[in-house]
């Protein structure tokens, strides 16, 4: 079953975590290039589709310390 949950946030915010997704996306990439389990490596990409449809949902902002 899926819920959708709706959070508001300042531009300044949304650009604080788009920053954080990206970096952390970039991370997970790197943790998958490196992972021998088959196993581990599914759930890293289960993360990174996750990772990739918040940041779909979060409007891009010019300046993250707005």
């Amino acid at each position: 079953m899926n819920t959708t949950t709706t959070i508001s946030i300042t531009g300044a915010d949304a650009a604080i975590i788009r920053e954080v997704l990206d970096a952390k996306l970039i991370d997970l990439r790197r943790e998958i290039s490196h992972t021998d389990s088959p196993r581990f490596r599914d759930t890293l990409y289960e993360v990174e589709g996750a990772l990739q449809r918040l940041l779909t949902q979060i409007p891009a902002t010019a300046n993250a310390h707005a």
